[in-house]
């Protein structure tokens, strides 16, 4: 009797994760360090780390300090995640509201996110 296999989960990423790689992207080009753009929005580095991995959710008054410190607008932000959300769909990648159960389906988005940044460098 031949075992039936299961197919690999789909790639899947949170819209929370992408806000947070561009605020890292602009972070870094700008060359702050993340305890300091922390402090001067009022968080401390590690809630201000949950943000940028997307484990934690911005409000629009974060996002606004956020981007005003890294001189950006939101829409600006929002417009470039929405980008990056269409190019992993047609890459067959799922991004959803809220993080899924399974974390196989998420390393795997999360490496395809990856590649997509590294490649726009």
């Amino acid at each position: 009797m031949q075992a039936k296999s299961t197919p690999p989960p789909r790639p899947v990423v949170t819209y929370p994760t992408l806000v947070g790689r561009l605020l890292v992207q602009r972070r870094e080009q700008l060359g702050l360090k993340q305890g300091a753009l922390a402090e001067a929005i009022g968080l401390s580095q590690s809630a201000y780390s949950r943000l940028e991995s997307g484990e934690s959710i911005l409000n629009l008054s974060q996002l606004r300090n956020v981007c005003a410190r890294l001189g950006l607008s939101p829409a600006q932000v929002l417009h470039a995640a929405d980008q990056y959300e269409q190019q992993l769909r047609h890459q067959g990648v799922d991004v959803v509201a809220e993080k899924p159960i399974n974390p196989a389906a998420i390393a795997i988005g999360l490496g395809l996110l990856a590649a997509l940044f590294l490649g726009g460098k």
